[in-house]
């Protein structure tokens, strides 16, 4: 269902993951890894904006969505994955 939609559609449709899996990191960055390798850099994007999501408000001493999130912001990315990366770290 993420592929039916176009650009900023497949970001939200791949961020609305975070959603539906919000708080549960573990299984939750599971599922989402599957698509940070997706050949679109807006569905890269949208799941970064998920990994935040599932992480938001959770504690953890290794912080997973920063540990993920931080080499992509300072990447020489597209710039839709540096600003999905960026939201999702707050």
């Amino acid at each position: 269902w993420i592929y039916k939609n176009k650009e900023h559609g497949t970001m939200s449709a791949a961020a609305s993951l975070g959603m539906i899996l919000l708080w549960d990191v573990d299984s939750g960055l599971s599922q989402i890894d599957k698509f940070t390798y997706s050949d679109t850099d807006y569905i890269k994007a949208g799941a970064s904006l998920a990994v935040g999501i599932v992480s938001a408000n959770v504690r953890s001493e290794c912080d997973p969505a920063l540990a993920l999130m931080s080499d992509k912001v300072d990447s020489d990315k597209s710039t839709i994955q540096r600003i999905g990366a960026s939201l999702a770290l707050g």
